[in-house]
């Protein structure tokens, strides 16, 4: 017990709450004694008002259905006239009473604020900032808000829990239930009479017959009076319900509207004593009574209101029957319909039907009977087609072929010849071309193309080839021609042989389409003319007498110099002249083929896509057609491959070829660059440069070896030289005139070397100290100068040419070698003439006769010759990016060196003094 903020006493007692099962209308709660159900035992509330008299209070039965309702209300409806103060002060029930549920901890009981609102006013009377509840509240007691700093939360101890009692279901439930059941099916059963829109229609008729009878409805004179006086009794029946159950905003959890439904009732909320219960019975039979007036009167409203306006929709109601009767009359006369046309189908539709496929069958007998004479005309035209191609009359057996294939199409529109074979048959030809008993001759006609095809392939390679060999000039012709350039010997006759020739291959690169082997063809020709290409190299090559073709042929293979096979010795033991007369002519031979295949290529894809064109139209497929008809790539590789070849031919005699005189050395390196440009001009693309490379390492050997025996020929020349005068020749003369010159231009001679469209003159070999002179002056003339020549002298001025000769013909890369040439020999033959005349202390004697004025004279011309050798690589020099001369001090030490010679000589061997 504990007191509230007036001083009140609270107690807290157990009472006792019988739940039973649900109570109909008029009925009593049974008790524990009546009906034996279990009890369930709840806290009640004992609170002493102001008189100091102990009131009991019980739960309401509506607050225990509703778990919406504020458990606070218990306490506080006591009657319709307590007073405010006894309802907040003395009515509240305990945190523990009702439910173990606490009152601020329930969602129903807060408003849209969260806060609980007092009855009868819409928020709480008194400060809401110690409790949600108001002032007084449990909610500020058990929370201590107030005054925090005394009491402390309650304990167990102080508030024991609460123990309900269980609930037991006893075993007689379900007679109960039956029991139950059968009171309220009489009810149930006149729900479901009067919820049925068929019974509204009907009373709303009834309603509607009643009024026609009282106002007289039935002509509609007075229907506005009738109409308003039907209104104005549903509006008096109406106004009974209060307004508030009308407000859209109605909730009964809403304290201020239970009051308003409970206002003049008094439920006895305050006495919780059993003797009570049958007035709170009463009351709550009222209640209802009440209500249920209520919703007479608002279901007679509506069921007025809803005959009076929507007779369409009843009337519509009533069509309904109409409408399944009809429906089903309709469904009748469709069974006999479709009856009849069963009857009709049997006896018409199914006898011409019959007949049609009678009709059908004979025509597909009439097909087969066609198609079978269409399969013997087939095996008769291949027969047609053997016997043409025995005959090897192809194109009279390409013609047949086509014929057969139409026919095995069953296409005759383009084809005047089987639609003549087929003109009296009465249907389409049928398409047999899929037939597994033609597999066979589709077979054979596919061979057959593939055979005349390769035939048509054969010639066409054989014209062609012909043409080639028709260009080709006889040996001993060549020989007397030279070599020139191709380019410019294309002439008016080409033309009119390239007329021809296309003339000639039209026919057959027709028939190649005809047979879908152009494209093979043109592959067959190329592995000819590559073949051709590779037979004129063999051609030329040395045999042996024993030797057959076949293996000559195979020595072609040979690949290294000093491989031991038996064409290396062959090409080895071959003469100079002899090696380059054959190089000549081999390449003479394959220019003239590579010049007429160049112009094959253009006859070849001019001809072919005409063709082409012709009988398939400008297409995609004449386009992708072009580039199997290009043999440009199959030409590249032949040309390939003769370089390749004739590279490996000229490396076997390497060091052979080290041994070759100037001027026949350049013109082996003449030869092998014409046909290397040759080659580009007529490709217009560079191929390959195997024969340049090789051409490269020919030369740096051969001028490797050349500067080597120009060493040894002048160590030789001064070793055995007694320094005599010599007879000049008239032709050393011209080569010394020709070295002067070519300081300020080369030589035509020097040029002609390299030049093949004319035959060189033949260049006399040296002659030797021993040989006759046919000349008969003694001296050498330079720039002015004369000079006492001597036998070492004139060999040395010949060497110096040589090389120059070389530096002016060969490619630039050389120049920067040759220079160095020609510098080494002018001071290995200083230095070798003054220790060939120097005694052990290095002072110049007379001894063996050696007349020391002829060297003086021979080293002071050779000093002229190193200023013109100078002049000359500067002025070659001036028009190359990749060659750079000696420097200037370098020959200026090389005229010191021959200044100090020339004055120790004049030291040594003085005039004599004059007379």
């Amino acid at each position: 017990m504990f007191e509230n903020s007036d001083g009140n006493q609270v107690l807290r007692k157990p009472l006792k709450l019988t739940v039973g099962p649900n109570m109909s209308k008029g009925s009593s709660p049974p008790n524990t004694e009546s009906n034996g159900h279990p009890e369930r035992t709840l806290p009640s509330i004992r609170t002493a008002n102001n008189s100091g008299k102990e009131v009991a209070m019980s739960p309401s039965p509506m607050a225990d259905d509703s778990g919406s309702l504020n458990d606070d209300l218990v306490s506080v409806y006591s009657s319709a006239n307590r007073t405010e103060k006894f309802l907040f002060s003395s009515g509240r029930l305990s945190v523990d009473s009702a439910s173990v549920r606490r009152s601020f901890d329930s969602s129903s009981v807060w408003g849209k604020q969260g806060r609980l609102y007092a009855p009868g006013s819409e928020i709480h009377s008194g400060s809401m900032e110690f409790s949600p509840l108001g002032n007084n509240s449990i909610y500020e007691l058990v929370m201590n808000t107030r005054r925090k700093n005394w009491l402390r939360h309650p304990t167990t101890d102080e508030i024991p829990p609460v123990v309900l009692s269980k609930v037991h279901i006893p075993e007689s439930w379900r007679e109960s239930t039956s029991v139950y059941v059968d009171e309220i099916k009489p009810s149930y059963e006149t729900f479901e009479r009067t919820n049925n829109l068929e019974t509204i229609k009907g009373f709303g008729r009834l309603q509607l017959d009643e009024i026609g009878r009282d106002g007289e409805l039935s002509n509609g004179q007075n229907e506005p009076e009738n109409g308003q006086f039907v209104r104005q009794g549903n509006k008096g029946a109406l106004d009974t319900v209060p307004q508030f159950y009308f407000d859209e905003n109605f909730k009964l959890d809403d304290s201020h509207t239970f009051r308003e439904i409970i206002d003049d009732i008094d439920l006895q909320l305050d006495h919780l004593y059993s003797e009570s219960s049958t007035d709170r019975e009463s009351f709550y039979q009222e209640i209802e009574e009440r209500l249920s007036s209520y919703l007479d009167c608002i279901e007679t409203l509506l069921v007025t209101e809803i005959s009076r306006s929507s007779n369409s929709f009843f009337f519509a109601l009533e069509d309904v029957e109409k409408i399944e009767s009809k429906a089903a009359s309709a469904v009748e006369k469709l069974s006999k319909l479709s009856q009849k046309l069963k009857e009709a189908d049997s006896e018409q539709v199914q006898s011409r039907i019959s007949i049609l496929k009678k009709m059908i069958r004979r025509k597909n007998v009439e097909k087969l009977e066609q198609g079978l004479l269409q399969a013997k005309l087939i095996l008769q035209l291949v027969e047609n087609c053997k016997n043409l191609y025995n005959k090897r009359k192809f194109e009279d057996c390409l013609d047949m072929i086509g014929h057969v294939n139409n026919m095995l199409k069953g296409d005759d529109d383009n084809d005047p010849y089987v639609q003549d074979l087929t003109r009296k048959w009465p249907y389409k030809l049928s398409d047999l071309d899929s037939a597994a008993a033609f597999a066979s001759t589709k077979e054979y006609l596919a061979n057959a193309l593939i055979e005349i095809g390769g035939s048509y392939s054969i010639d066409l390679s054989d014209v062609l080839l012909n043409d080639i060999r028709s260009t080709y000039n006889p040996a001993n012709e060549i020989q007397g021609m030279g070599l020139k350039d191709t380019s410019s010997s294309f002439s008016k006759k080409d033309t009119e042989k390239d007329t021809t020739l296309a003339q000639t291959i039209k026919p057959l690169i027709t028939n190649l389409i005809r047979c879908e082997e152009l494209a093979s063809s043109f592959e067959l020709y190329s592995e000819r003319f590559i073949a051709e290409l590779k037979g004129i190299i063999k051609e030329f090559l040395p045999k042996s007498q024993e030797s057959d073709g076949s293996a000559a042929d195979r020595s072609t293979d040979s690949k290294a110099p000093g491989s031991g096979s038996k064409l290396s010795r062959l090409l080895r033991d071959m003469t100079p002249s002899e090696f380059q007369q054959m190089v000549i002519t081999i390449f003479a031979r394959e220019v003239q083929a590579f010049w007429r295949l160049s112009r094959h290529q253009k006859i070849l894809l001019d001809v072919g896509l005409g063709a082409i064109t012709t009988k398939q139209g400008s297409g995609d497929s004449a386009l992708s057609n072009a580039v199997q008809l290009d043999i440009n790539p199959a030409f590249h590789e032949g040309i390939r491959t003769v370089q390749l070849r004739m590279g490996k031919i000229i490396a076997v005699r390497r060091d052979l070829s080290c041994k070759l005189r100037y001027d026949h050395f350049l013109e082996l390196c003449g030869i092998c660059f014409w046909f290397d440009r040759e080659c580009e001009t007529i490709t217009g693309e560079f191929l390959t440069k195997y024969l340049r490379d090789v051409m490269t390492m020919q030369i740096k050997n051969y001028i490797a070896s050349l500067n080597s025996k120009n060493l040894q020929t002048i160590r030789h020349g001064i070793d055995e030289e007694k320094w005599t005068p010599f007879i000049v020749d008239s032709d050393v003369q011209r080569d010394v005139n020709d070295i002067v010159a070519c300081g300020h231009m080369s030589p035509s001679k020097w040029l002609s070397f390299m030049d093949l469209s004319i035959k060189p003159p033949e260049e006399a070999e040296p002659e030797s100290s021993s040989g006759t002179s046919k000349g008969h002056k003694k001296s050498v003339v330079v720039n002015d100068k004369t000079f006492v020549a001597s036998n070492a002298l004139l060999t040395t001025i010949g060497m110096l040419k040589g090389v120059l000769v070389l530096a002016v013909n060969l490619p630039t890369q050389f120049l920067s070698i040759t220079e160095k040439m020609c510098y080494d020999l002018i001071m290995y033959f200083n230095g070798r003439a003054m220790a060939s005349v120097c005694g052990p202390d290095g002072t110049p004697s007379t001894k063996n006769g050696k007349n020391l004025s002829i060297l003086g004279e021979s080293l002071d011309c050779l000093a002229e010759f190193a200023v013109i050798v100078q002049s000359i690589y500067q002025r070659l020099g001036s028009g190359s990016k990749d060659f750079e001369p000696l420097s200037p001090s370098a020959y200026s030490k090389l005229l010191q060196t021959f200044q100090t010679s020339s004055d120790k000589l004049y030291q040594a061997h003085a005039p004599p003094p004059p007379v």
